[in-house]
């Protein structure tokens, strides 16, 4: 793949402002370390059409695609990790949801942005500004392939909380409007009586972002429909398990020690 597509260079240099160091270090290795310390200001990505037209030919073997049925169902997706003490990473990648038995294996997840920096709305407008265009091009105008198939394209955006609500120009989580689909605010999330569906539209947002209390920027990806902007299942329920074991370390600190002692020895019996 590397030869029939090739890598471009982003120029981030003005962008770049972080100088925290990583509480988690998810690469130790020092060589990959050096290496993206010294890329700093600068990104590499590839056209993600042109890596479409060079996978079809062998999903097609595979009839993960079907000619009678030229639809493509494209997932985005886009993370930070920590890389030693002080450099932080962020990757874009792609998914084709057709090949869903093999959705899991991490080579059918293809890099099409990498950069050393964090996760910002304004590092990101720069970095995927040419990925911008090409998703349009590919919604608007499907794909058409080395053999001359149009494929009609169906896109999707999954991430962690935080990346989605960068992406859609939404305030952070633990703000009070935060929700990306409603108009929820942080004070109605306990009265069960409320019913809550998708009402907002990627339109609205696109033509005027204001219209929606919670967002504070465009949206990024203005050409995916917000019914296919989806959490990562992994993150929300880290994130519930964390919350939980907070409150039962709360209860533990409260009450009596005998109980406390009791509780400690049901949960390493399974009790």
């Amino acid at each position: 793949m590397n030869k029939f597509i090739p890598i471009s260079l982003i120029n981030l240099t003005p962008l770049q402002s972080d100088e925290s160091v990583n509480s988690e270090i998810h690469i130790d290795d020092l060589e990959i370390i050096n290496n993206i310390q010294e890329s700093i200001g600068k990104g590499g990505r590839r056209n993600i059409i042109d890596i479409l037209k060079f996978l079809i030919p062998n999903l097609l073997k595979q009839k993960i695609l079907n000619i009678s049925n030229p639809e493509i169902h494209l997932r985005i997706s886009g993370d930070g990790r920590n890389v030693g003490r002080k450099v932080k990473q962020v990757m874009i990648t792609f998914a084709i949801l057709n090949n869903k038995n093999n959705l899991y294996y991490p080579e059918n997840h293809h890099t099409i942005i990498l950069y050393p920096g964090i996760e910002k709305y304004e590092i990101l407008q720069v970095a995927l500004e040419q990925l911008i265009i090409e998703l349009r091009t590919l919604k608007e105008k499907g794909l058409k392939d080395h053999q001359g198939r149009e494929w009609k394209i169906e896109l999707y955006f999954s991430s962690d909380w935080k990346f989605l609500a960068i992406c859609l120009g939404l305030n952070a989580a633990n703000s009070k409007y935060f929700c990306p689909w409603c108009e929820i605010s942080k004070e109605q999330q306990e009265d069960l009586s409320l019913e809550w569906k998708i009402n907002k539209t990627i339109n609205n947002i696109h033509q005027n972002y204001k219209c929606y209390r919670g967002h504070i920027r465009p949206a990024i990806f203005d050409m995916i429909s917000l019914q296919n902007w989806v959490p990562d299942e992994l993150h929300i329920m880290l994130r519930i398990t964390d919350i939980l074991w907070r409150l039962v370390k709360l209860l533990m600190n409260r009450a009596e020690p005998s109980q406390a002692q009791k509780f400690r020895l049901g949960s390493s019996l399974n009790l």
